[in-house]
This record gives C-alpha cells, sequence and structure tokens, in this order.
C-alpha cells in the first residue's frame, strides 16, 4: 500500500520548506508596513502629545498654566519637546527590537528572582522543621484537628525517671513523622534548581542570537523565518511599542508634577495594570487617563478623580485615519501569519509522525534480513 506521504506533493519537509519561503517573503512586506507604521506615529506624537496635555489641562484647571510664569511655561515646552524627540528616535524597527531584548532579559531577571525566593522560603521552612524536631518538648506532629485529645496504650511506668528530653529513645521519635515533609521540600528544592539551571542554560543562545532565536541568522530585514516566530515578533513588536509610549508619558507626567501643572503622580505599576485592563478607568479624552481614587470621608463613600497623560496606540489610531490604515494592513499581515502557523503546526506533526514510524519500522527490518540471511 502507498502511503500518502510518499508523494512530494505531500511531502512534509518540502511543505515547511515553502512555508519558510512564504514566511520570508511576508517578512520583507511586513517589515515595510511596520517601518511605514512607526513613521506616521513618528510624525504624529508631538500633536498628540500637546492635545493630550491642552485636554487634561482644560479639564483639571484650564487657568493653571496661564499662572505660571513664563519662564516656567517656556522651560515646560522646551522639556516636552525634548522627552518627545528622545522617544521619536527610539521608534524606529531596530530600537524596538532592542527593547524587545531589554525586555526578555527583564522577564528572566524577575523569573529567576522569584525562583530564588521560592528557594529561600522552602530552606526556612526545613529549618523550622528541624529546629521543631530537635527541641525536647515538641510533641510528635500529626495530621490532626486541632484540640484534639491523644490517648497513649503505653504505661508511665515505662518511661524513665529521668530527664525526658536527655533519654536516647525520645530523640528519633519526633524525627520520624518530620521526615516525610522534610523529603517533600527537598525535592521542592531540588525541582526549582532544575528549572533555575534549565532556565539559565535557555537563557544562552537567546542573548547570543539576538531578539529571537531565529531573527539575527544573516537573514533580510533581520526577521525570523518560520511562521510561529515571525508572529511572535509582531506580538513583541507590539509590547515594545507599548513600552515606549508608557515610558514617554510618565516622563511627561513628571515633568508636569516638578512645573506645578499636576498634584500628583501615578506610580509606573499602575500604568502597566492600565494598559493590561486590570484597573477600571472613567471616560475622557483620547490619551488622557482619569481613575477614580476610594476616598472615604465620615459615611460618605466618595472618590476622588486623578488625571494624566497615557499615550496608547489605540487612540493614536482612532485620531489618525492614515495611522488606522497602517494598523489595518498589518493586521491583514497578522491574520495570514495565523494561518500560516496551523499549517506549519499540522506539517510539522506529519513530520514527526513519519520519523516516528521510520524509526520503529527500521529495527523490525533488519531483524527480518538478518534472519533471512
Amino acid at each position: 500500500m502507498s502511503d500518502p506521504d510518499v508523494r512530494p506533493a505531500y511531502d512534509p519537509a518540502d511543505q515547511l520548506a515553502r512555508l519558510q519561503r512564504l514566511c520570508r517573503l511576508r517578512a520583507i512586506a511586513l517589515y515595510r508596513e511596520q517601518a511605514l507604521y512607526l513613521q506616521v506615529l513618528r510624525e504624529l506624537l508631538p500633536g498628540a502629545t500637546r492635545q493630550a496635555l491642552f485636554n487634561l489641562l482644560g479639564e483639571v484647571d484650564p487657568s493653571r498654566f496661564s499662572r505660571l510664569p513664563d519662564s516656567t511655561r517656556q522651560n515646560f515646552h522646551a522639556s516636552v519637546n525634548n522627552l518627545i524627540e528622545r522617544c521619536s528616535v527610539l521608534l524606529t524597527v531596530e530600537q524596538l527590537m532592542q527593547l524587545v531584548q531589554q525586555m526578555q532579559q527583564e522577564q528572566r531577571r524577575q523569573q529567576a528572582h522569584a525562583s530564588r525566593t521560592m528557594l529561600q522560603n522552602l530552606g526556612r521552612q526545613t529549618l523550622n522543621r528541624d529546629a521543631a524536631s530537635e527541641s525536647p518538648s515538641s510533641p510528635p506532629q500529626q495530621d490532626e484537628p486541632s484540640g484534639s485529645i491523644q490517648l497513649s496504650l503505653a504505661s508511665p511506668l515505662d518511661s524513665p525517671q529521668g530527664d525526658p528530653g536527655s533519654g536516647p529513645v525520645v530523640e528519633p521519635l519526633p524525627e520520624q513523622p518530620d521526615s516525610q515533609p522534610s523529603g517533600d521540600l527537598d525535592v521542592l528544592r531540588s525541582l526549582f534548581e532544575l528549572a533555575g539551571d534549565a532556565m539559565q542554560q535557555a537563557q544562552m543562545p537567546v542573548e547570543a542570537s539576538g531578539a529571537f532565536d531565529q531573527s539575527v541568522e544573516g537573514d533580510d530585514h533581520f526577521l525570523p523565518r518560520e511562521p510561529d516566530a515571525l508572529l511572535h515578533w509582531i506580538q513583541a513588536m507590539d509590547l515594545a511599542l507599548e513600552r515606549r509610549l508608557r515610558n514617554l508619558s510618565h516622563a511627561v507626567n513628571v515633568q508636569m508634577l516638578r512645573s506645578g501643572l499636576a498634584q500628583t503622580l501615578l506610580p509606573i505599576s499602575l500604568l502597566d495594570a492600565v494598559l493590561k485592563g486590570q484597573v477600571e478607568t472613567q471616560p475622557t479624552a483620547t490619551n488622557v487617563l482619569r481613575l477614580r481614587l476610594p476616598l472615604a470621608v465620615g459615611d460618605l463613600d466618595q472618590g476622588m478623580d486623578v488625571l494624566c497623560v497615557l499615550l496608547r496606540s489605540n487612540d493614536l489610531e482612532f485620531d489618525s485615519p492614515r495611522l488606522r490604515q497602517c494598523r489595518k494592513r498589518l493586521r491583514t499581515h497578522h491574520h495570514a501569519l495565523l494561518t500560516m502557523v496551523r499549517q506549519q503546526r499540522h506539517w510539522q506533526r506529519r513530520s514527526l509522525d513519519r520519523e516516528a514510524r521510520t524509526h520503529w519500522q527500521t529495527p523490525s527490518d533488519s531483524t527480518q534480513q538478518l534472519s533471512g540471511d
């Protein structure tokens, strides 16, 4: 019987090679669309930032800016323009790819810190259990609810009259029930150590190859060759752009606080929570954030509104038809890559299945040949 995978048109290796060629062509077009999107964004960023400041000051206190001295107003405009220029220089494909590397390294450091903290907590628990087991007055630990009465069939005369903690028989008794939990803690500690070693080993090829494993290999435009890696590249670029705009927004808010135009400053962690959709916001103008902070005054549960600048790509696209058209073309590439990723996973499974069947059939074939000889 003929296997359908034997035909060249349905060979998994050929299909994966075709997907790589299509992905390379898709990557070139995607690079151009991404560069055009960032170019339009750089042109719109100064006007959008000034409009956000105007809307913010108009909602808080329209006369606050006019009450400032002329030198303070000029310094504020110069500082904001400087911040916008510094951010615009970093809004390129290459600069965002470097930021993706930094964000990945930051995530790995956070994971390593979390694993070290977990190991330290496990070590403290082990030391506490050992100290509790060595104390003579500590009763044997059993899985019973608090307040239970323990009845023993042993006679009191069986125990020596001396110090109950000095006898050699008393010491191993508490260690037996604690041997199992300490063993579990050792297993957990070894698992976290193995996870940390694996994470450190996985960190080496990522740092050596660039932002992604397939990104910097002499390919055109330094983009990945595989569909799934290219899809991750698009998502990482969006996250890096969001980080750049968040940093610019925070810097503008800090400058407003220094100039006396704002009285509060929201932390970066709260801005990240808003961007992730974890905090409910109030309706306001585009690129302006309004939060209702709970403030209880007596029996009245009132709240205080806090406003700040928060530049977001969605708001910028909403105000600009050109930027919205660029995003639409990027979404078209995104949907096409989703289809290519499904095809890639399908043919990878077919390839693994063929390889497994080949290795499975080879020993039997060799055995039949030996028996025939």
